[in-house]
């Protein structure tokens, strides 16, 4: 990494964030401390994450070496990841109130992406069932599963695993399998059973966009993601 920081709002992959109808009504005063926001750290609209009735933001800073993804609620508060993954490119996030997980921030490099949930006013990393923290790999050469997607298909949206499937004709299935957070954060666990995997496309071409997206962490249709870097 240079020292040149750029940091940059990414303009694709979803609309701004909205205030959702399934999300818990406004029942506190929100989260608040004395921390500050990264100095020069990209910015980008979320929905209410602390139940204060307001919406908040979310953050991606980058410099000296180091990236941080966080919230900063309207009532004052901020609320950070220390960003460990490694990958070169640009960091990317988002945080999304989500159906059957509730609030979830999920950070990636392109390379891996990992969930947070943020509960009672900070950020907890969930993990496996059998231990070990919960990620994603993401990208073409994954074995399970290539992406992360937001369905939002069904009164709400509900984080997914995406999987681009190719087929031998050379184009793609798209996938998608349910993914729930515990109510305590804890626990991160891909959802079995009837309905809990579904094809969300088929037949697509490998120049089709929808291929390309299953192949890395978006929530569209929910919230943009911010993303920093450093050039």
């Amino acid at each position: 990494m240079t020292s040149a920081l750029t940091v940059a709002l990414l303009m694709t992959g979803g609309v701004a964030a909205h205030a959702d109808s399934t999300a818990p009504v406004a029942s506190g005063p929100g989260c608040t401390n004395t921390a500050k926001m990264p100095v020069g750290a990209v910015t980008g609209p979320i929905s209410d994450v602390d139940q204060d009735g307001r919406a908040d933001t979310q953050f991606y800073g980058a410099g000296n070496g180091r990236y941080v993804y966080g919230i900063r609620t309207a009532a004052g508060g901020v609320y950070t990841i220390t960003d460990t993954l490694r990958g070169l490119q640009a960091h990317s996030g988002f945080t999304a109130y989500l159906l059957g997980s509730g609030v979830v921030s999920v950070i990636d490099d392109k390379e891996t992406a990992e969930p947070y949930a943020f509960r009672n006013c900070r950020f907890v990393q969930p993990q496996h069932k059998t231990g070990g923290a919960y990620t994603f790999a993401l990208g073409a050469k994954s074995t399970s599963g290539t992406g992360i997607a937001c369905n939002d298909q069904n009164g709400g949206p509900i984080l997914e695993r995406a999987t681009a499937k190719k087929r031998a004709n050379g184009r793609y299935d798209i996938l998608w399998s349910t993914v729930r957070v515990s109510d305590d954060g804890k626990i991160a666990y891909r959802q079995t059973g009837t309905g809990s995997t579904d094809v969300r496309w088929s037949n697509l071409k490998a120049s089709d966009t929808r291929v390309r997206d299953a192949r890395a962490s978006h929530c569209i249709g929910v919230v943009k993601k911010v993303t920093a870097r450093t050039d």
